[in-house]
């Protein structure tokens, strides 16, 4: 088995450039690509070695994608191939006016449940939530093409508090259509 080059970066793996903004079926026609190349199945006659490094391969093939496909992944994944230091998932943002959208938003979505139409309601958070991370992903891009990487970073974690409160919408929806 011919091993790849572990020193690559994610984008380099799957030959694209290290940019934000991504050609999806392109990342996803790689990595399916990667796979059946690369994956364990393939491999299960062959020696130790081979199987040990296809297993390897593959579970490397698969991070890169996880991060590659998720705009707060990439972003942070940019932002420490161009050498910022990246905080810990945990971190917050000082931005008391962020802070306090953030508070409204979470809100917003917990009074979904006692609206007159609940998931109605939670269609139009969700649109308010993908046009402010539509936002805050083109300002990240603005300031990572500018080599401001701690604004960029800002904006980065910003995204990412955006994206939670889009899964515990997307949680609630699922629990309100259950019921």
């Amino acid at each position: 088995m011919q091993s790849p080059d572990f020193s690559q970066n994610y984008f380099e793996l799957f030959g694209l450039d290290p940019v934000f903004e991504l050609d999806s079926r392109r990342l996803q026609a790689e990595q399916q690509r990667l796979q059946a190349t690369y994956h364990p199945d393939r491999y299960i006659s062959a020696d130790e070695r081979d199987k040990r490094l296809s297993t390897q391969v593959a579970s490397w093939v698969n991070q890169a994608y996880e991060t590659l496909q998720d705009p707060v992944k990439r972003s942070r994944y940019l932002l420490e191939i161009s050498g910022a230091t990246i905080p810990d998932d945990s971190s917050t943002t000082s931005d008391a006016e962020f802070l306090m959208e953030q508070i409204e938003l979470r809100e917003e979505v917990e009074t979904c449940r006692h609206s007159d139409d609940p998931l109605q309601r939670c269609e139009q958070i969700e649109t308010r939530l993908e046009q402010r991370a539509d936002q805050l992903a083109a300002e990240f891009v603005s300031h990572f093409e500018a080599g401001e990487l701690d604004t960029a970073m800002s904006s980065s974690r910003k995204m990412q508090f955006i994206q939670r409160i889009q899964q515990q919408l997307s949680e609630l929806q699922f629990e309100l259509e259950d019921n």
